[in-house]
């Protein structure tokens, strides 16, 4: 029995290598496959693994469902790392569609980009990984290193668009740089040259 279930395992995987360009690969400590017409599902508990391309997924819980397997939900204690784009993020709950690249997060969390030098933590993220664009929301703190200083940002939902450099606050939007302080219901920073932009009722204080 042991060697059947092995070998459905390894036949698994392999027609996973063959249906994506990106291999996947899974494992936990207790795990239940679900092979029948009409539903495919493998569900891994006790510290759940999975990579998926340059994405590696931890968590206590994890699922693989959907046609051709194209999504991963994971659950409790959930460490994402992306070494390709030099992102890690750590939550609670998290949603990902392996052939759109859309990582849906509704718990809070907390996101490290190297490459940018940005981290941020939210209640929630949309994250468009083919575009290039990330939405938070529910009570945004985002750091971000500009000029060899630290830009703070707080709003109610932050647009970070990586393609073209433009981060786009909303709601109570603030920024502290530099020891000047700006404050609007829109903000717009294009971090290319660190030009911020305000929009709505606006004030700040500026020192020098």
């Amino acid at each position: 029995m042991i060697k059947k279930l092995s070998l459905l395992l390894t036949l698994i995987i392999f027609s996973l290598h063959l249906l994506f360009s990106e291999t996947i690969t899974f494992s936990g400590g207790e795990s239940r496959l679900v092979m029948r017409e009409g539903e495919k599902s493998v569900t891994l508990k006790n510290g759940a693994e999975v990579t998926t391309g340059s994405l590696f997924i931890k968590s206590e819980e994890m699922s693989l469902s959907g046609d051709d397997w194209k999504t991963i939900s994971a659950k409790g204690d959930i460490n994402l790392k992306d070494e390709e784009r030099g992102i890690e993020i750590n939550t609670e709950s998290l949603w990902f569609d392996r052939e759109d690249e859309i990582l849906v997060i509704s718990s809070w969390f907390e996101i490290d980009d190297t490459t940018e030098e940005l981290y941020a933590q939210a209640g929630s993220l949309r994250y468009d990984m083919k575009n290039e664009k990330l939405e938070m929301g529910m009570q945004v703190t985002l750091f971000k290193i500009a000029e060899g200083e630290v830009m703070k940002c707080t709003s109610e939902s932050v647009t970070y668009d990586k393609s073209t450099g433009i981060l786009s606050l909303k709601g109570g939007a603030k920024v502290v740089w530099k020891g000047d302080d700006y404050e609007a219901q829109i903000i717009t920073v294009d971090t290319n040259d660190n030009t911020i932009s305000l929009s709505g009722r606006i004030k700040g204080t500026i020192n020098g």
